[in-house]
């Protein structure tokens, strides 16, 4: 899940021809939940698509550079198999993704 977005910032950057472009990663954890946010300065994402980006098939690329699957799997991932919860907004810079996993308690 972490690489496809890191891949999705570094395509953004590249497309919208960034020289300073970065990617930042920030990790939170707190008794019941780990939290992963991770900003970009690619530009973010429009308001006419950001709603759609978890769809299936959904994809802002030429047919053969992309599925659409991959932000769909991630949110698949991590709702469904990690009972989390993963979600984008923009920043003023670019995209922001929040990972938010339940932490898991050995004994």
């Amino acid at each position: 899940v972490v690489i496809n977005i890191l891949n999705n910032a570094q395509e953004a950057i590249l497309t919208n021809g960034r020289k300073d472009g970065f990617v930042s990663i920030s990790l939170e954890v707190n008794e019941e939940f780990a939290t992963i946010l991770i900003q970009d300065n690619g530009g973010g994402i429009s308001d006419e698509i950001i709603s759609k980006i978890f769809d299936p098939y959904f994809t802002t690329k030429h047919q053969t550079q992309g599925t659409g699957l991959g932000l769909y799997m991630s949110k698949q991932i991590i709702e469904t198999s990690m009972n989390g919860q993963l979600n984008a907004k923009n920043s003023k810079e670019g995209a922001m993704f929040m990972i938010k996993i339940p932490k898991v308690i050995r004994s």
